[in-house]
Parts: structure tokens; sequence; C-alpha cells
């Protein structure tokens, strides 16, 4: 089309014709510029599609990402249910009937020390901050996963305060106690076990268990309702996600 419109543009000035030959001169620049125009626009339209592909493989990354933590949730909440009710079997036994300092201390040495560890799967946010694509999601999903982060580290910062506290006191049970498996261990050596006389110490220790798990049931009374919060957050993100997903 182009050498159409410059064979015709020189053939016009060889006659001498320079009206005609400003119009094909015209005609030719508007092609060009069409051309240009229709380059730009298969190229934003190419790169419209990379930035839309990418966008999809973040949703998919971050659909992984809640779903997890949404049933790692779940299980920590049923883990901290389970510990709860066996405390308050061991402080309802207080109502049940007369108890021995020995009934008493076996039955709450029994109970977890141990605290359920509490994580989340950050990964795709982070790079999404990190690599600056962040802003690929939209303001109403991008600012609930930053909120939702930020309750997940105060979630984990208020879990490993209060663990440390109740570790602090779980230390006092080594000079009284020695090991937690100490006790069953001397059943089998009477005269270790008249020599250490841990029965004498039945007090103290209990008192400290009483102490440790005062600790770890806040803790993890707390714990759970920021989990059960952050199940309804992550609810309301997958559904916002899932929306961006359906094709228009």
């Amino acid at each position: 089309m182009l050498k159409f419109f410059r064979q015709t543009r020189l053939k016009s000035m060889e006659n001498n014709k320079t009206s005609r030959y400003l119009k094909y001169a015209i005609g030719e620049i508007i092609l060009v510029v069409i051309g240009i125009l229709i380059a730009l626009q298969i190229n934003n339209w190419n790169e419209n599609n990379k930035l839309n592909s990418k966008k999809q493989d973040y949703y998919a990354q971050l659909l992984e990402d809640l779903n997890k933590d949404k049933t790692e949730a779940s299980l920590t909440i049923q883990k901290f249910d389970n510990y709860l009710k066996e405390l308050d079997a061991y402080t309802n036994s207080f109502k049940s009937g007369i108890l021995t300092p020995v009934e008493v201390y076996e039955a709450i040495s029994k109970l977890p020390v141990l605290s359920t560890r509490i994580t989340f799967n950050t990964s795709t946010l982070e790079a999404l901050q990190n690599s600056g694509d962040i802003g690929l999601i939209p303001s109403n999903i991008r600012n609930r996963l930053i909120d939702l982060k930020r309750e997940q580290d105060l979630t984990i910062k208020h879990a490993d305060y209060t663990d440390e506290g109740k570790n602090g006191i779980i230390q006092n049970l080594n000079p009284l106690l020695g090991s937690t498996t100490l006790p069953e261990r001397l059943n089998y050596q009477p005269q270790l076990k008249d020599y250490f006389n841990i029965d004498a110490n039945l007090k103290e220790l209990i008192l400290v268990y009483e102490g440790v798990h005062r600790w770890k049931s806040v803790s993890e009374q707390q714990s759970k309702e920021r989990l059960q919060q952050m199940l309804t957050d992550i609810d309301t993100i997958v559904r916002l996600i899932k929306i961006e997903l359906k094709p228009n």
C-alpha cells in the first residue's frame, strides 16, 4: 500500500500535479501513523496479557497460602480446645471430692506444658511487596491482605511473649523435679525415690504447674480468638479473589 502511494506521489511530482502529490503524501503519512498506532495497541495488548497472566498466577498462589492458613488455623484452634478441655477437667476435679496433694500433682503434671506453635504462609504476599507487584492487586484485596499479615505478625509476637513468660516459670521446676519423667522412673528405684524425696516438694511443684497453666491457658485462649477472626477475614479475601478470577 505504501509502495503504491509512493509511486503515485512520484508520478504526480513528475507531472507537476502538486495538489495530487500532497494528497498522496498525506495519505502515506496517515497510513504510517495508523500502522504505528496499531503496533502500539498490539504491544499494549501483549503487555496487558502478560500482567494479567502474572496477576492470575499471584491469585492462585495467594489462594493456596490462604487455604493452608485456614487449615492450619482450624487445626490449631482444635488443639487449643483440646487443651482447654483437659484443663477444665482438672480444675473441675476440685469440686468432685477431697483430693490429696499426690492426686493433684499427678493430675496437673499430665497436662501438656508445651505450647502449640503458630505459623502462617505469607511467602506470596512478601514476594508481592518485595517485587513491587503488590500494585497489581486491587486495593480492596491488597489492603485486607496487608491487614491480615499485620494481625498474623501480632499473633505470633503475642504468643512468643506469653510463651517466654510460661517458660520462665517452667525453669522453676528444674531444681524441684529435675525432669518431668524422673518421678515415673523413680518408681522402679525405691532407694533413689526415698533419697530424692520429691514428694516433699509437691506443694511447690503444684504451685509452679498452676502458674504455668495459667499463662498457657490465657495465651491460647487469646490466640484462639485471634485465629477465629482470621478465619472470617480469610474467607472474605478468598471470596474477593474468586470474584476477580471470574471471566468478565
